[in-house]
């Protein structure tokens, strides 16, 4: 009977070293991805913080160059916003009059056709 209990303790044993060895490896999978995933947070959100920090002072000055042939209005202080809100600004793009546009658009047209 002692021998019979010595044998199951020693099995006991071998398979618990073997258990742990296999946790000490989970445990560094799940470290590593851990780490990973944080990796792949900070490639996605640093992109999308870096543009709402950057994008709208580049494209302010974009839409100042524009905002004749938006239609936006002149005193308006976010040309984003209000192309946003407002569209075209009214602008009917099926009565414009190709006699009154900037020279600079009439050459672009000339050469298109």
């Amino acid at each position: 009977m002692d021998e019979e209990i010595k044998k199951i303790v020693e099995q006991n044993l071998k398979l618990t070293e073997e258990i742990y060895f296999m946790t000490k490896k989970m445990k560094g999978y799940l470290a590593f991805q851990r780490l990973v995933s944080l990796f792949y947070l900070f490639i996605i959100i640093a992109p999308i913080v870096l543009g709402i920090i950057y994008l709208p002072p580049l494209l302010g000055g974009l839409f100042n160059q524009y905002k004749d042939l938006l239609g936006v209005q002149a005193g308006s202080t976010n040309p984003i916003e209000s192309l946003l809100k407002g569209g075209t600004g009214g602008l009917d793009l099926n009565n414009i009059d190709i006699n009154n546009l900037p020279p600079q658009l009439k050459q672009l047209l000339d050469k298109n056709k």
